[in-house]
């Protein structure tokens, strides 16, 4: 794997990371066969999954026909979904826009905004052109801002709170808010990013590159088919038969054996990482694996994230959304007028009252289900609201978790 450099227009062009830290290691692929008697460890029949609810998620009330949906992306209350003959954008559950054509939409991101301040939802298209959704109406070309030149664009993800990590044709290009660094790395099929990590798939090799600390790291795992990052930057990888997670010390170690080549789908979604077993959805919280029972996937469904936690899944041009149990009406009236209604008094209620100049009323539980996902987003994830002079403790915000969590 070799690195190379580029950079926005107009500056000069940073040198290639010197050294790379190149760590090649080989796993094993899973025979698992374990002598004696007892189901094999990691296995469900070793215990390896504890049971896992979740419920559906009605994020289209008025049922507005959205095609045959490509991709999805949303930020704060705004959700862009991409099908081949037209994008819709929806804002707190109501279409605002349609934008008809041809795009040949292939793939979508919440991505930050090269300048600061709110996220921007971007679509790749047929041509392999980035798209941003401006206005929440119509789409421009940003491709040239991220200096993309002429190489097609295939993938696009957020790297962290300034970057942002592009698959093209023949390598990895990882904008940072001032240079754009361009790695060349052959024969990619996939790109996450999170946590100021990106991680991507070339041939039987998972390649895990570190912009900031200006390392990169390769895995032999054959068979390997979906990666992900967290926000912590911590890796997952996929083959169509088990899971695997980054340790402490950087090895790629073995969460989950399905035993049969069931699993699709991989992606973090906020401090969460869902996958597809065959027609049930799985997560990955720390070391535990959980999973459901009815959840009635299609074999060959993809996933997409949600940054607030939840999980969308695209199957047969068709689009759904899931969260856990829990949610989104979160923790009962009762606990959040005990946990939550002390700290909506003294932090929210200035802005978020009836008629409060914020214009969205978060005075009741049934409001605060309503917005739960930019709630969790911008209070737990980002932790941009509340705004300076409106001070919350960390015991305040676990208290906010723990409601929109259902764990009160």
């Amino acid at each position: 794997m070799s690195a190379s450099a580029a950079t926005v227009p107009g500056r000069t062009p940073p040198s290639a990371p010197a050294g790379w830290v190149a760590a090649a290691r080989a796993l094993p692929f899973l025979a698992l066969l374990v002598a004696g008697c007892g189901p094999a460890p990691h296995t469900r029949g070793a215990g390896a999954l504890s049971p896992l609810a979740v419920r559906a998620v009605d994020y289209n009330p008025s049922r507005a026909p959205l095609g045959r949906v490509r991709a999805v992306a949303e930020a704060d209350d705004v959700v862009a979904v991409f099908a081949a003959d037209r994008a819709t954008i929806l804002a707190a559950g109501a279409v605002v826009a349609t934008d008809p054509g041809d795009a040949g939409w292939v793939a979508a991101a919440a991505i930050p905004a090269p300048a600061g301040g709110a996220p921007w939802i971007v679509g790749v298209d047929g041509r392999g052109e980035l798209q941003h959704l401006h206005g929440r109406s119509a789409f421009e070309d940003v491709s040239a801002r991220f200096a993309l030149g002429r190489d097609a664009l295939r993938e696009v993800a957020a790297l962290d709170a300034r970057g942002v990590a592009f698959r093209l044709d023949g390598g990895v290009s990882v904008a940072d808010g001032r240079h754009v660094t361009r790695y060349a790395v052959p024969a990619l099929s996939a790109l996450a990013a999170g946590g100021g990590r990106t991680a991507a798939i070339a041939g039987g090799r998972v390649v895990v590159l570190d912009p900031g600390q200006a390392t990169a790291r390769v895995y032999a795992l054959p068979g390997v088919r979906e990666v992900a990052v967290g926000p912590t930057g911590r890796v997952y990888a996929a083959t169509s038969r088990a899971l695997f997670a980054a340790s402490p010390a950087f090895d790629l170690e073995l969460l989950y054996d399905a035993e049969h080549d069931t699993l699709h789908g991989l992606v973090a979604s906020g401090d969460r990482v869902w996958f597809g077993d065959g027609p049930e959805l799985g997560m990955i919280e720390g070391e535990r694996v959980s999973e459901t029972a009815g959840a009635a996937l299609a074999p060959d469904a993809r996933l997409a994230t949600s940054p607030g936690g939840d999980v969308w899944v695209i199957a047969r041009g068709e689009l759904r959304r899931f969260t856990t149990a829990a949610g989104p009406a979160g923790g009962t009236d009762a606990a959040w007028s005990a946990a939550v209604g002390p700290v909506f008094a003294r932090s929210c209620a200035d802005c978020h009252a009836p008629g409060g100049v914020s214009g969205t009323d978060l005075s009741t539980p049934e409001a605060w289900a309503r917005e739960r996902d930019a709630i969790r987003e911008r209070v737990v994830v980002r932790r941009s609201m509340p705004p300076d002079g409106h001070p919350l403790s960390e015991a305040d915000r676990q208290a906010i978790r723990a409601w929109l969590d259902g764990a009160l």
